[in-house]
């Protein structure tokens, strides 16, 4: 493989992973706290897309303005979901499998109404409008100052995340939840409102992840389900428990999908079509041959569970 096109898919794998990361962390926080392999995460990934695309096209393209929109509409669907639905659900005692199907239809139901609203107002397949700018030129290698908001972003929210986890009265409540549910409110720790902010930050991530995808691809009602199965094929990665475990996961899946990708195209000539299958071999491999992960592999200090 020539090494200008080594070098793109690299740059690729960076920019792809971090934004898989900041997706997949919302994955991880939600089965870790909540108990919950949630698709309709999915669909916070998108909402957060159109509430930032509909503010850059309102004529906003202040890069802040538009993913703070992202942040509160991501966040308010995530919450709506979990007080109309999972909330009702978990008092009734229902199974997982019964949560998981919700899950689904939640996703569904928020993906048809993007549809509904995208066709009216025209919003298919448009890119977030921010002004593109090369901010770095060197031989074949070109960073726009898209790649230079969308990995410092990403990678600030993820720190910001860990240190909310480690440092603060909410993280400890959170990890404490995520230990013991039954403990946790025996000790007098306010479960439902660490559910409820819960939920707010995984919307809000999952939001901001979708703005920044929005504005590197384009934005339609399908957006967030097309990447979630890499999205979970990170968290898997993780352990599903691991925040560190999982950042890691989510660059070895964007590395398998760009830079494996391309090798075995140029020297094999594999197909580019077959992309979308690496997630789904990925996740099958782990739960194979080490279903728990990187977790122990790596320091656990961004572990939800320990």
């Amino acid at each position: 493989m020539p090494p200008a096109l080594l070098t793109t898919s690299l740059v690729n794998t960076i920019q792809i992973g971090s934004l898989y990361a900041l997706m997949a962390l919302g994955i991880t926080l939600t089965f870790s706290v909540m108990k919950l392999p949630n698709f309709a995460h999915a669909e916070y990934v998108t909402a957060g897309a159109y509430a930032a695309l509909i503010v850059s096209l309102s004529g906003s393209l202040n890069p802040i303005v538009i993913l703070a929109a992202a942040f509160i509409v991501g966040a308010l669907t995530a919450l709506v979901s979990q007080l109309a639905v999972f909330k009702p659900l978990e008092g009734r005692q229902v199974s997982f499998y019964t949560l998981i199907l919700s899950s689904f239809a939640i996703g569904l139901i928020i993906r048809y109404i993007l549809f509904t609203m995208a066709d009216y107002f025209n919003l298919f397949d448009l890119r977030i409008q921010i002004p593109l700018q090369i901010v770095y030129r060197q031989g074949s290698l070109i960073l726009s100052n898209l790649f230079a908001l969308v990995v410092p972003t990403s990678i600030l929210l993820v720190i910001a995340l860990t240190l909310l986890l480690n440092r603060t009265a909410l993280g400890r409540e959170m990890r404490a939840l995520a230990n013991n549910a039954n403990l946790a409110r025996v000790i007098g720790i306010p479960v439902e409102r660490v559910k409820n902010v819960t939920w707010l930050l995984v919307g809000g991530l999952a939001g901001v992840a979708g703005a920044l995808w929005g504005m590197q691809t384009a934005v339609n009602p399908l957006m967030g389900w097309v990447a979630i199965i890499s999205v979970f094929a990170a968290a898997i990665l993780g352990g599903l428990s691991s925040f560190s475990g999982t950042i890691l996961g989510a660059y070895v899946v964007a590395f398998s999908e760009n830079t494996i990708m391309l090798f075995l195209n140029f020297n094999f000539g594999v197909d580019l079509a077959y992309k979308p299958a690496i997630p789904f071999i990925i996740i099958i491999a782990v739960l194979l041959i080490r279903p728990q992960g990187f977790t122990q592999l790596i320091k656990r200090g961004g572990d939800l569970q320990r």
